[in-house]
């Protein structure tokens, strides 16, 4: 006669599968925490909550959103890859950290942003960074600025929010490929950056459309050129990079979802589905432009491949302007 113990296991054995399957058809049954590894209020964050908002609707679980700043990103990418891979634990990454900081990092890092997640999809897209000058400024172009720099080598000055942001390989990037040298000033965000280009002590600084509309408006800055791929309606008198002879200069910062590696598939499966409904809604769309941020739906593989493709771009740039960071 068999052994009792084996039968059991025989029994747990053959009951796995079955339970997992029970799991993923019942899933959603919990809230959903979702990590953003930015600081409340940041774009990435309330991308984040306002597209959670609408994914809880349609799923009929709460969406929690838990801010896990640090790191430069890393805490909160490293918090959901090290997480159970069921569904119940999701991240909401930006450009910086998914694309950036693998670009520009010198040292291994804790984990891989490609091989230790399962992307579900891109939400939104930035209309672009935009270059700014003070108002009182010399520089009424981007060709002004450039003239200066090349006359006068490292005396051109731009702010950043800090080593390897987006604002900061935009400079570099401008500068070589202009074949010019200009110096970078990283602040501790991108506000106090502002904060000194308002005051004179750095020359020019790129940064979000939002963060410098109202300041344009009521000229304390100056809009030299945006970053996007067309104009940006709330500057619709400032030219593209591309139209101003830099058409590799082009960067748009976005934010996406994903899951830890191993999420059942029929869980991401549900996920995507469910973001590709939220992003084709009309309202949910008006609402994210109301925001300065524009619906930018890559599902799957097709996030994965432009996150590389744009990584390659920018690891190309760090290299050749020996910026990797330790």
């Amino acid at each position: 006669m068999s052994h009792p113990f084996c039968i059991l296991l025989f029994a747990a054995i053959v009951s796995m599968p079955a339970a997992a399957g029970a799991a993923e058809e019942t899933y959603p049954n919990r809230p959903i925490r979702l990590v953003v590894h930015t600081t409340a209020g940041a774009s990435s964050d309330v991308t984040a909550r306002v597209t959670a908002e609408e994914m809880g609707k349609r799923l009929g679980q709460q969406f929690v959103v838990d801010n896990r700043s640090g790191a430069g990103g890393l805490i909160g990418a490293e918090t959901v890859a090290k997480s159970t891979p069921n569904g119940y634990t999701l991240l909401a990454g930006a450009s910086s950290v998914m694309v950036m900081m693998p670009a520009v990092s010198k040292r291994k890092l804790p984990i891989d942003m490609d091989a230790d997640f399962v992307p579900i999809g891109r939400i939104t897209h930035s209309p672009g960074f935009v270059l700014v000058v003070n108002g009182k400024s010399p520089y009424k172009t981007l060709k002004d600025l450039i003239a200066a720099a090349r006359v006068n080598p490292g005396k051109i000055t731009y702010a950043s929010a800090g080593p390897a942001t987006n604002p900061h390989m935009l400079g570099e990037m401008l500068s070589m490929l202009a074949g010019v040298s200009m110096n970078h000033i990283a602040y501790k965000g991108p506000g106090p950056a502002q904060v000194d280009l308002l005051g004179g002590a750095v020359d020019c600084q790129f940064d979000t459309p939002s963060a410098v509309v109202p300041l344009v408006a009521a000229g304390r800055l100056r809009a030299l050129a945006i970053t996007g791929p067309a104009r940006y309606t709330g500057l619709p008198d400032v030219a593209t990079t591309k139209e101003l002879g830099f058409p590799d200069l082009v960067l748009r910062g976005w934010t996406a979802m994903y899951a830890p590696r191993d999420t059942p598939p029929a869980i991401v499966a549900k996920l995507q589905a469910t973001l590709k409904d939220v992003l084709e809604n009309p309202q949910f769309k008006a609402r994210l432009v109301s925001l300065d941020q524009q619906p930018g739906l890559l599902i799957g593989n097709e996030l994965l491949r432009e996150q590389q493709r744009e990584r390659a771009i920018w690891r190309k740039v760090a290299t050749t302007r020996n910026i990797m960071l330790e």
